[in-house]
């Protein structure tokens, strides 16, 4: 599963970033109830922590990218827990395409202008692989 999600789950990523790149300004327009498009170029991390530190952030991002793709190729592991991590991969992956290729993160998903940080697909991506491990099922599943 891993040799085909996660370049699926990268490119859906990078593809999402340069149309954003494309499409969008910083100024948040409507999209669905509850989500607005608004371009933001990152230079940290969550929540806007660690501005500043591009290039080590990225090499953070990915030696964390690898470590988890080469656990993924060489572990036996159930699906959950294969899912996660190959939603974790490739957050991490895409992440720091961003921060060594621009020297930033595209950010573009906005659940309400000044509610919650912008954020990207990577960062769901990360977010819901967490989730999926911490879940009772997904710590028992294997």
């Amino acid at each position: 599963m891993p040799t085909v999600l996660v370049p699926l789950l990268l490119a859906t990523d990078q593809i999402s970033k340069l149309w954003a790149l494309r499409s969008l300004d910083p100024i948040p327009k409507p999209f669905l109830p509850g989500l607005y498009l608004t371009l933001v170029h990152n230079t940290g991390v969550a929540f806007g922590l660690l501005k500043g530190n591009p290039f080590w952030l990225g090499v953070f991002s990915l030696l964390v990218g690898f470590a988890l793709l080469l656990y993924l190729a060489r572990a036996r592991l159930g699906w959950i827990t294969s899912l996660a991590l190959s939603l974790m991969t490739a957050g991490a992956l895409g992440n720091a395409i961003d921060r060594l290729g621009r020297g930033w993160v595209v950010d573009f998903l906005d659940i309400g202008p000044g509610l919650w940080p912008v954020f990207n697909l990577a960062d769901s991506f990360v977010v819901i692989g967490v989730i999926l491990l911490l879940l009772p099922w997904g710590r028992s599943q294997g």
